[in-house]
């Protein structure tokens, strides 16, 4: 098999998957006969890492980012730590189960990236455009039709009533914050301007979403992305991202304000304007989370653990911020480490706006910036297809420039086949294990506190 035809059959399977486990997770976890749609989610991207492992085993001749000494260095030094972490820890299984995922996540990676080198750039993004473009219509019109129901039927809804697919919409609003960026790529690329249209409707349909369902993290994480990759950009572009990002927020505030407040309040006398000014338990689990840690704040309480420590304000399975998760956890020498690298990591990316060439992918860097502000206040590094969507543009943007590829060998595939088919298992043991609590707080699976 050519390593093309292998990326065209990976990106459309992730396609698929995607489309699955979200627009039509319901009907198809009962069809394969999970109890629900997150566990779908999780289930859906093992096994589609364990098919394409063992797919890559037939192609014919794949090439691979050489990686730099330094990188190599910060990941031996996260793994090692995390190791240590893990066998400290007071679960030391459900610690290792969290390592090993994270491994499946940079395979992801590896895919990626190796699928990113065999297509054509410019097909490549389009394609990755069109795709969360026709994504977000299908999302739209289930919206739509659900709001008209209730319409029709005279009833109030709460915020999670109208996306369909999820089981809480906080999921949902993970993926908003690095979709609604991919959606500014016909104001990039003056060759796809007749999309410009389109796109404005569908972000705007994006805010109303935002807005209707009070995700004010995701809101302000849209916000401070734009404005701060914006400040980087030539003033030609920084005023069409600006330009735009306005334009599609007051329209999509106009939409809010017809059909979630004046219409409802117009056929039920239901008023649908409530101002949150808490923080839902937020503050509380990350002041918990930064006194507990200096008990073990070389090398943290083990990955996974938050989902078991004692006395915490609130039964949450991760305190809803990356930066406290990853040293409560972990510690200070993993999390000094995948600080630096991901500051070193986007301070190269925006240094890269300085070039023409660069400035393309501007869309997929503001996605990704979104997504780790909104990290800060929300499971985007836990839930399986956020992580994944995060995965999948690191790679995008990550193959531009840089070092050079080189050959990988056949008995390398066949190795990391077997990895993964054994991590996979080690992972799916863990399903429905006895430990875990019959809780909706997940972590890796619905059911478990631990899990």
């Amino acid at each position: 098999m050519e390593s093309k035809a292998y990326s065209k059959i990976v990106l459309v399977i992730c396609g698929a998957g995607f489309l699955l486990g979200t627009l039509f997770s319901i009907n198809f976890s009962r069809l394969v006969g999970v109890s629900n749609e997150y566990d779908i989610k999780r289930l859906i991207v093992i096994f589609c890492i364990c098919f394409f492992s063992l797919l890559l085993t037939f192609v014919k001749s794949i090439e691979f980012k050489k990686v730099p000494i330094k990188i190599k260095l910060l990941g031996t030094i996260i793994l090692l730590a995390g190791l240590y972490s893990s066998f400290m820890s007071k679960n030391p299984f459900f610690s290792g189960i969290e390592l090993i995922y994270n491994g499946l996540l940079l395979i992801y990676f590896a895919f990626f990236v190796i699928c990113m080198r065999a297509l054509e750039k410019n097909k490549l993004y389009f394609g990755v455009y069109l795709y969360f473009l026709f994504f977000s219509i299908f999302t739209f019109v289930k919206y739509l039709l659900f709001l008209v129901f209730f319409y029709f039927d005279a009833k109030s809804f709460n915020i999670h009533e109208l996306v369909y697919g999820y089981v809480n919409v906080r999921f949902f609003n993970q993926l908003q914050v690095m979709i609604i960026p991919i959606l500014f790529w016909p104001f990039f690329h003056p060759e796809c301007k007749r999309y410009k249209l389109a796109s404005i409707i569908i972000i705007s349909l994006h805010w109303v979403v935002l807005l209707q369902s009070e995700a004010r993290g995701a809101a302000l994480s849209l916000i401070i992305s734009t404005g701060v990759l914006g400040y980087f950009l030539p003033s030609e572009k920084r005023f069409k991202l600006f330009f735009t990002s306005v334009k599609a927020f007051l329209f999509g505030g106009v939409l809010w304000l017809i059909l979630i407040i004046i219409i409802p309040n117009w056929l039920m006398n239901v008023e649908n304007l409530q101002l949150r000014t808490g923080s839902s338990g937020r503050i509380d689990l990350w002041f918990y989370s930064v006194k507990s840690i200096v008990d073990n704040i070389w090398f943290g309480f083990g990955p996974m653990s938050f989902a078991w420590a004692e006395g915490k304000p609130l039964y949450n399975a991760h305190p809803h911020n990356s930066v406290i998760q990853l040293l409560y956890e972990y510690g200070v020498v993993t999390w000094s480490v995948i600080v630096f690298g991901v500051f070193y990591f986007l301070r190269g990316k925006i240094q890269g706006l300085k070039c023409e060439y660069f400035q393309k992918t501007t869309p997929f860097l503001l996605s990704i910036f979104s997504g780790l502000i909104y990290s800060l206040f929300s499971g985007v590094i836990v839930m399986p297809f956020s992580q994944i969507l995060l995965v999948f543009l690191v790679a995008l943007v990550c193959h531009e420039g840089g070092a050079g590829y080189y050959k990988v060998r056949k008995n390398t595939t066949v190795i990391l086949f077997i990895s993964t088919l054994t991590g996979a298992g080690i992972i799916l043991s863990s399903y429905h294990h006895e430990q875990l609590l019959p809780a909706l707080f997940p972590r890796l699976w619905v059911n478990g506190l631990i899990g």
